[in-house]
């Protein structure tokens, strides 16, 4: 079987688990050299050894903070030489809550994480992969969510970061198109993950019960689509937002 990202080297932000760590996965199956780039390092330690492949690597990130980005690209610059594919997978959801009862605080730390991470890391990425005129197939997914398309009650602060992210990819995706970066989203439904792992189990079924196919969605479904969006199958696609929702918010 042709292994389509053989020498490509990938940053997951977020990838110590959930969607992050399957897409970690999914790369490694497909030849690439892996980064996982996340904040939990014992996390990321697991998902490093569930790789198959060799020349893979995790480095400590808080995407919210210039320095630690600043530190995650010159590390990668120094092992691998550049980098091919960003994934910014990295995310947090806020405290179930009407927004009237949503503090400050909280609004801006969904806020941090969600668009200035997706911010931060992407304006450094787009810089480092600047400096190699001649590389081809680079590209920078962002994972934003259903939420960030149609809104979700008790969820204002994790809904307005996820349609800030489709936004600025969008954005991002005009200024970059002409040297030879694609910028992408992916919107995913809810998905089995361990941030959606506490949701109590009468609001997962009602959740369910507006899912069109009549389940949630497996992390895996999520990583083979934005490997596909990030590889040589896809390279006339920018700026799209790709809704993989099982059939929710169409």
């Amino acid at each position: 079987r042709h292994l389509v990202l053989v020498g490509k080297v990938a940053i997951v932000t977020g990838g110590a688990s959930g969607i992050g760590r399957s897409v970690c996965q999914v790369l490694d199956r497909e030849g690439a050299k892996v980064v996982i780039a996340d904040i939990n390092d014992k996390k990321a330690n697991e998902t490093l050894d569930l790789l198959k492949g060799k020349n893979h690597t995790a480095i400590h990130t808080d995407v919210s903070v210039r320095a630690n980005v600043t530190h995650l690209f010159e590390r990668v610059e120094q092992i691998y030489g550049t980098v091919d594919i960003v994934i910014n997978s990295a995310g947090i959801i806020q405290t179930p809550s009407l927004f009237t009862n949503t503090s400050e605080a909280e609004f801006d730390k969904v806020i941090s994480v969600n668009l200035k991470g997706t911010y931060l890391i992407t304006q450094t990425a787009v810089k480092t992969m600047l400096k190699n005129e001649n590389a081809t197939g680079r590209t920078i997914l962002n994972i934003a969510s259903v939420s960030g398309k149609g809104g979700r009650r008790i969820l204002a602060a994790y809904s307005a970061s996820k349609g800030a992210v489709i936004s600025f990819t969008k954005s991002v995706a005009l200024e970059v198109a002409l040297k030879g970066i694609r910028v992408n989203t992916i919107l995913p439904g809810f998905t089995d993950t361990p941030m959606t792992q506490g949701t109590p189990n009468a609001t997962r079924a009602a959740i369910i019960r507006e899912i069109p196919m009549g389940r949630i969605a497996k992390p895996l479904e999520m990583a083979e689509t934005i490997v596909f969006m990030c590889g040589p199958r896809s390279t006339y696609m920018i700026g799209s937002a790709v809704l993989v929702s099982g059939g929710t918010f169409l």
